[in-house]
């Protein structure tokens, strides 16, 4: 009894430690195959009016699992080289838009945002949620590729047991060329 009175609470926090892992480590997976897919999404569709509307789509349909209430931002930027960094403003504690930069949404854009949103068919209004790096402005030159698309995402992952802490803070970014057309 008293053997069994020493080991259990260490057993019990090592199960709660292994399920707390195994989530977090799911989400981050979540998290960063979102990003690349909407890269990818986005890179495909380069110049296209409805470039942003369809990557958020393709990052909506990953993170949706996570829970887009727990989405803090989306970030669509634009990046010098396949390793390029996130310009300055475009990410942090509250990242914001930028021209000719990156367009940042919230996890909120991300539930509300609808196709009739991304107003105009050559270029983007004034009210546009994607007028600050407006897709119909990116350079997808032949054999070239000037721009490069990248997509982080800034998000938390709940814990299961609370027995941990706080939420995890989860973030991963993904660039890639935009394809020629």
């Amino acid at each position: 009894m008293v053997e069994m009175a020493i080991v259990l609470p260490v057993l019990v926090l090592i199960a709660l430690g292994i399920v707390e892992f195994g989530s977090a480590w799911s989400n981050k997976l979540k998290v960063e195959t979102a990003a690349r897919g909407g890269a990818r999404v986005g890179s495909g569709l380069g110049a296209s009016r409805m470039a942003d509307y369809s990557l958020l789509q393709s990052v909506k349909s990953v993170l949706t699992d996570l829970g887009l209430s727990n989405v803090d931002y989306v970030v669509v930027y634009k990046a010098t080289a396949v390793n390029g960094t996130i310009p300055t403003g475009c990410s942090g504690a509250t990242p914001a838009s930028q021209t000719g930069k990156c367009n940042v949404y919230t996890g909120a854009q991300l539930s509300t945002l609808t196709q009739s949103s991304f107003t105009g068919t050559t270029s983007c209004g004034v009210s546009a949620p994607d007028r600050f790096w407006c897709p119909t402005g990116r350079q997808s030159v032949q054999h070239i590729g000037n721009d490069y698309l990248g997509v982080w995402i800034k998000a938390n992952s709940e814990t299961l047991t609370n027995f941990f802490g706080s939420p995890l803070g989860l973030q991963s970014a993904a660039v890639m060329r935009l394809e020629p057309k």
